[in-house]
């Protein structure tokens, strides 16, 4: 009768000890490496957001000393603010995926010679950092081209920019002047 006991006890130590050994171990934080961010900005350094459409549409906007947007250009929604919001927590959080110099003349192979959006966001400083995107997205990849002001390095980013960028569409509105 105590055998069966015994046993149960034994395996039940194995089982606990395992586990304890094993699967209680936290992952070493420096293995998860990241790649290097797009943007050395934070969402809160931005005071100012203005996207330009291949298509004319337009979207402006800025921020207010108590921290509200108010959209300049733009369709007034009641969940613009989320939006923006999201929209520029994607920017700085995006890492690069890859990125290589680009001669001017091979700008069409990326999309980026008419590129189907142009991003100009203000920092703390007054400082613009303009951004291209592409209008076409890497072979057997779900990412997408960009291009940072007037460097000659083309990125490729996470498919969340263009995610994003059609989430803020709705806000946007056509330009007067083309």
């Amino acid at each position: 009768m105590k055998k069966p006991i015994i046993v149960a006890a034994v395996l039940f130590t194995a089982l606990l000890f395992f586990y304890l050994v094993f699967e209680g171990d936290t992952p070493d934080e420096k293995a998860v490496l990241q790649g290097e961010r797009f943007l050395s900005l934070k969402a809160s350094d931005i005071r100012e957001i203005k996207i330009v459409t291949r298509e004319g549409l337009a979207f402006e906007c800025a921020k207010d000393s108590g921290g509200a947007w108010h959209i300049v250009k733009g369709e007034k929604e009641t969940n613009a603010e989320e939006k923006i919001d999201d929209f520029l927590e994607a920017m700085t959080t995006l890492v690069k995926i890859d990125h290589f110099s680009v001669n001017a003349n091979l700008l069409d192979q990326y999309g980026l010679r008419e590129p189907s959006a142009q991003i100009t966001l203000t920092d703390l400083t007054q400082k613009t950092h303009d951004i291209l995107v592409g209008d076409k997205t890497p072979d057997a990849s779900t990412g997408v081209y960009v291009m940072s002001g007037n460097d000659n390095r083309v990125v490729i980013l996470g498919a969340v920019l263009n995610w994003e960028l059609f989430k803020l569409s709705s806000l946007f509105t056509v330009r007067v002047n083309h």
